[in-house]
């Protein structure tokens, strides 16, 4: 009972020198989360090779131990020659009726494995939260364009004549054919019982109406927005 009170992720921690002690570990450890217990096995090999239970107190933090310590981590600089930590979730543990001393460090390519499958899910959650973030800006800038767009509704419906005047003949010169060729098609319908091309020669009403619709495609360009002001701020365009 007292095992299952204890909680947390342990990890089977090989080749290690006899020299190191609990402290040494849990400074090791402590890199990469809470440590909750520390166990050294005493070393009954003529090699002298020792292990040890790291129980850590998360799973992310016991795979990134793996991950950052597996066959990569010297403690003691003097022992080099033996060779860097072996890192792995234990097999053996009191609360599966196992016994602790029978434990078999998993193999080279089992915990790579668990290296690998943390790192693709670390990757996906990181993939999914970018994402999001890219989403969240496109979300914030439609609307930013939208409440600008009513903006300049409204300034279009108390502009003077000709002031409206003034954007159809700058639509002329800087909207290219596709303006142009929206503005004949308007007055081609005689909507306002004009069909010349002159917008000297439409009342305010047309006028309001031909710019209002064109805002809608216009609106973002330069030419179009210079005859605006106080319009609210876009932030950057995702």
């Amino acid at each position: 009972w007292i095992e299952k009170e204890k909680g947390g992720v342990k990890l089977f921690v090989g080749r290690l020198p006899r020299e190191v002690n609990k402290a040494q570990l849990e400074e090791c450890f402590n890199e990469y989360g809470e440590v909750l217990e520390v166990f050294i096995i005493a070393s009954q090999a003529a090699s002298g090779v020792g292990c040890a239970f790291v129980r850590m107190a998360s799973i992310d933090a016991a795979e990134q131990a793996i991950e950052e310590l597996h066959e990569q981590r010297v403690l003691i600089p003097d022992q080099a020659d033996m060779g860097p930590m072996q890192v792995a979730f234990a097999k053996g543990d009191l609360r599966l009726g196992l016994d602790e001393k029978e434990e078999i460090l998993p193999s080279f390519k089992e915990a790579r494995q668990k290296v690998v499958e943390h790192q693709e899910k670390r990757h996906f959650f990181e993939k999914m939260h970018e994402a999001q973030k890219e989403q969240a800006k496109i979300v914030e800038y439609q609307h930013a364009l939208m409440v600008q767009h009513q903006a300049m509704l409204q300034q279009i419906q108390d502009k003077p004549r000709e002031d409206l005047v003034g954007i159809v003949k700058d639509g002329q010169r800087h909207g290219g054919q596709p303006f142009k060729q929206r503005w004949w098609s308007f007055c081609d319908a005689g909507w306002s019982g004009c069909r010349d091309y002159d917008p000297n020669h439409h009342s305010k009403e047309a006028l309001t109406h031909f710019v209002s619709v064109a805002s809608t495609e216009y609106g973002i360009e330069n030419w179009f927005k210079s005859r605006f002001s106080k319009l609210p701020d876009l932030p950057e365009k995702p």
